[in-house]
């Protein structure tokens, strides 16, 4: 999971890089693509992390940059960590934000291989689905999507809309 942990690191980094970006040459802000995020943040309902995206991310990028590709999460960590060497800033709350963003819209898992936080904030289960899970797989691989939706806790709008972003793995 991209840990909050990961976010406050962050923020010192995001800083430090904005300085140094700032003094060594101009920053032209991008028009951002509000809309865009925010039409691919129907996984996520709090519409301040697509708003927290369009501040952080579209300063440098537009939005099909990086709607267009979904990752998993220890590579959307690097990401992060690349652009905020390249200077991307934002404040703690919008950096959680962007997280929550990408960690449910963007973010690829595996059900039977990603780690039990990955599984439990992109597919949003409770703490005690994402477990049974975990027990699950360790007993018997799930096989696609239709055995994972009859899951006790699985919410199936949730499975179709990753399974048509190409973010659900077996």
């Amino acid at each position: 999971m991209m840990h909050r942990a990961l976010v406050l690191g962050l923020a010192a980094a995001l800083m430090a890089g904005a300085l140094s970006l700032i003094a060594s040459s101009p920053v032209r802000a991008l028009a951002g693509d509000l809309a865009a995020i925010k039409a691919a943040s129907d996984l996520d309902q709090d519409p301040r992390d697509a708003q927290a995206v369009a501040a952080v991310c579209t300063v440098c990028h537009t939005a099909s940059q990086f709607l267009s590709t979904p990752r998993g999460s220890d590579r959307w960590e690097q990401v992060f960590a690349e652009m905020s060497g390249y200077g991307a800033d934002g404040t703690d709350e919008q950096l959680d934000r962007v997280v929550n963003y990408f960690q449910r819209n963007l973010t690829v898992v595996n059900v039977n291989t990603s780690p039990v936080e990955d599984v439990k904030e992109t597919l949003q289960v409770s703490d005690q689905v994402a477990a049974a899970i975990m027990a699950r797989r360790q007993q018997r691989p799930f096989t696609g999507m239709d055995e994972l939706g009859k899951f006790p806790g699985m919410d199936r709008a949730v499975l179709e809309k990753l399974s048509a972003r190409k973010c659900l793995q077996f």
